[in-house]
């Protein structure tokens, strides 16, 4: 048999660490076993300062297959050299080359096999190179893992010395948000069918869209980082945690690459977060916040601002928490309720509703009721705090009163942007932030301007900047009148206030509101 009966493997990773820590870290082959399923054995049987025999047993896809190998550390050239000298396959050589990179090191693999059994050599060829790459790709995966936690081991004893900045997790809102930025992106693209795009689009990974570089407070202190695309869309799965939880923790572990000091749950994600923020703490290990305390803060401030401006006593109103059972809403709720006459929140399940009853009834001066009929409740309310996580507009806007102040949390919105001739009532896109650095995005990400943006991804800003590293909104319930105040102040020391009131992106200005208040009084 000749050369041409050579089968080569070729594989490179880029791992975010130094290469000396790589190569240490791959040399100890002896830990394989612990780390990595497909390794069952990785022994050595002779050490010396440059050179390793080692015996090896691995089993991918039911499949056995053992050898032993000589390994050569070639320190000058940064490579390791290997050669299969037993075992079950007939030629099995090659070498691990380490490269530094702007990323951390690059990890080439080249191997060259061959099984030698001649009967069914072309498919158990193919079919063991298949094998042996998938156990080289768990070996780059498991050192990739291993080096990214040392990162994280110290933050909670108080050292940061190891990551920095933020991470922003979000998503495309429905097919026509992704159609739309493709376009933005690549106008001469094609677009394929929704049938062929939307699996496809559901099976890519989570993956880093954009660096966001040199974020400064108005203190004068800068924070990096990154906006990562979780790859689902929820009109396609609705309320399927688990399948939400799973991009979740695939976005966490590109930030993780990245060394990002904490990373925020944006739109649909942060429903995993509140539900079962516990599980996703055992996969990941960068610090996980919702966002959810800093958007009810920016929601509160945007109604009681809005109340003020249309000249309505707080204290004589009566509001409706639309979603009052989640996160935010529950959030406004503890709030305002020492604030307003009556409160009424709806929920999709009477048993949450009842739990969030009575909390508010025992500790809060207004009145609390609560209803699965979002119509009956929000038709008469002076106020609509709409923070449902649903996966498309579900409130229509001819249910409102006139006079009415309507703060939509949504993402996706729970009220559809679609232009209506109602000038009547007061209606914006609440829980989002003014900024003191304006922040470009290369898509449409539905906010109005550069120096705008969803009180999630400012929480996560704040809290980079202020190095506190940490879950600083996650559970559900977990959101309280006190932790409201300190981010609210915390942001406030950065430059971060509710934003100015649109709606999409129309701007309602003082003539505007001035407006809505005439058109009432009529």
């Amino acid at each position: 048999m000749g050369n041409n009966d050579i089968v080569e493997i070729n594989l490179s990773r880029i791992i975010p660490a130094q290469k000396w820590r790589v190569i240490r870290l791959i040399i100890k082959v002896w830990e394989f076993a612990a780390h990595i399923p497909s390794v069952k054995e990785a022994t050595v049987i002779q050490k010396g300062r440059k050179m390793m025999k080692t015996r090896w047993r691995v089993e991918v896809e039911g499949i056995p297959i053992s050898w032993v190998e000589e390994d050569f550390l070639a320190p000058g050239e940064s490579a390791i050299y290997f050669k299969a000298v037993e075992g079950d396959l007939q030629e099995f050589s090659g070498e691990w080359l380490f490269k530094d990179s702007p990323g951390g090191t690059e990890v080439i693999i080249h191997a060259r096999l061959r099984v030698g059994i001649p009967v069914i050599k072309d498919f158990a060829d193919a079919y063991v190179k298949k094998l042996l790459t998938q156990n080289f790709e768990a070996i780059l995966e498991s050192a990739e893992r291993r080096l990214i936690s040392t990162r994280y081991s110290g933050y909670k004893s108080g050292d940061t010395s190891k990551i920095a900045g933020f991470g922003i997790i979000g998503h495309f809102y429905n097919f026509k948000h992704l159609e739309k930025c493709l376009k933005m992106l690549y106008p001469d693209f094609k677009m394929p069918s929704r049938e062929f795009l939307g699996p496809l689009f559901h099976l890519t990974p989570s993956f880093k869209m954009q660096d966001i570089l040199n974020f400064t407070s108005k203190t004068g202190q800068t924070a990096n980082g990154c906006l990562i695309a979780a790859t689902f869309i929820p009109e396609m799965i609705e309320q399927d945690t688990q399948t939400i939880f799973s991009k979740v923790v695939r976005a966490c572990k590109v930030a993780e690459k990245h060394g990002v000091g904490i990373v925020t749950l944006g739109g649909f994600t942060s429903i995993v977060g509140e539900r079962i923020g516990l599980d996703i703490t055992n996969e990941v290990d960068v610090p996980v916040t919702t966002g959810n305390t800093f958007t009810a803060a920016m929601a509160i401030d945007g109604v009681l601002k809005a109340a003020n401006l249309m000249n309505k006593d707080i204290s004589s109103l009566k509001a409706v928490i639309v979603g009052g059972t989640g996160d935010i809403g529950s959030a406004c709720a503890r709030v305002l309720a020492d604030k307003l006459r009556q409160i009424t929140i709806t929920g999709r399940t009477k048993a949450n509703l009842q739990r969030i009853s009575k909390e508010l009834a025992k500790k809060r001066k207004s009145r609390i009721t609560a209803t699965t009929d979002n119509f009956s409740a929000v038709k008469d309310a002076d106020i609509v705090i709409a923070a449902a996580s649903a996966s498309a507009s579900f409130l229509k806007i001819d249910w409102f009163k006139p006079g009415a102040i309507i703060c939509d949390v949504g993402y996706p919105k729970n009220i559809s942007y679609i232009p209506t001739s109602r000038k009547d009532i007061l209606i914006f896109s609440g829980g989002l932030s003014k900024t003191p650095t304006p922040l470009n995005f290369p898509i449409d990400i539905g906010l109005p301007t550069t120096n705008v943006v969803y009180g999630c991804f400012a929480e996560a800003i704040i809290l980079a900047l202020e190095k506190r590293f940490e879950a600083f909104s996650f559970g559900r319930g977990n959101i309280t009148s006190e932790k409201i105040e300190e981010i609210r102040q915390l942001g406030k020391k950065h430059g971060f206030e509710a934003a100015d009131f649109y709606w999409g992106d129309k701007p309602l200005d003082a003539p505007a509101i001035e407006n809505i208040k005439e058109t009432v009084n009529v």
